[in-house]
């Protein structure tokens, strides 16, 4: 399996770290969060990367190259003249992602799931998508998953103050099949959250959550950050 890492975002709420460098390219502990998910999904035995770059792409490129010095392969995606969002990324990748299932994981995600317990969990389900999920402290700025007894997701929504649910929301972890790629638009903005995946479960398609209460933390704004780097430095976090 591939991995497609998505690093193209501003980092506008990190502004005093990302005026010269990506989100991505913030350390945690002395190495860039992105080299910390590459090593991460080179233990698991994925060596071959797709990374999509947008502001200040030469910072990414000149650090990691073609992957070799860190063990892997990388190829780079370019959106040039806009963000393309999750999914418009993926679009735009299609020729690097079209043949087998891929791993997509947001690029500001500290985490250390077991991505061969979780690429064995798709493999058995047989849906077109697989979502790590957990247990979220603030449901309400989050996307929130409602799954059956099989695990197969029923409903992926924003809850409202009057809504009922368990606060089980999506990480930024993610397996799809390259089928998926038919669903999305070309040469178009196109959001995984917004579009994307409320699209495939109103057309019947298969997605599932993978329940897990492995460390997964953005580091988007300067209080996750904090928060993630004093978790590193305790020992949560093992790459």
């Amino acid at each position: 399996m591939k991995a497609f890492i998505l690093s193209a975002g501003l980092g506008t709420r990190l502004r005093l770290l990302t005026h010269d460098r990506p989100k991505v390219m913030v350390e945690i502990g002395g190495k860039p969060v992105l080299e910390h998910l590459i090593n991460l999904c080179r233990y698991h035995g994925i060596q071959d990367f797709v990374i999509n770059l947008h502001y200040l792409p030469d910072v990414i490129r000149n650090y990691f190259g073609n992957g070799e010095k860190f063990g892997v392969k990388i190829a780079y995606s370019f959106e040039k003249e806009k963000i393309m969002g999750g999914a418009g990324a993926l679009k735009l990748a299609q020729d690097l992602l079209k043949d087998d299932p891929f791993f997509v994981l947001n690029g500001d995600v500290m985490t250390n799931v077991d991505l061969t317990a979780m690429a064995k969990f798709h493999q058995e389900k047989g849906g077109l998508g697989t979502f790590l999920v957990h247990d979220t402290d603030h449901p309400y700025d989050s996307d929130l998953v409602e799954f059956d007894e099989s695990f197969l997701i029923k409903r992926f929504f924003r809850p409202k103050p009057e809504d009922q649910f368990k606060p089980i929301s999506k990480t930024g972890t993610h397996i799809f099949e390259p089928e998926v790629l038919r669903y999305i638009p070309g040469n178009v903005k196109y959001s995984l959250e917004d579009q994307l995946i409320p699209n495939l479960l109103q057309k019947g398609e298969k997605l599932y959550a993978f329940y897990s209460h492995a460390y997964s933390k953005d580091m988007g704004t300067p209080a996750r950050l904090a928060q993630v780097r004093k978790d590193y430095a305790a020992g949560k976090i093992s790459f």
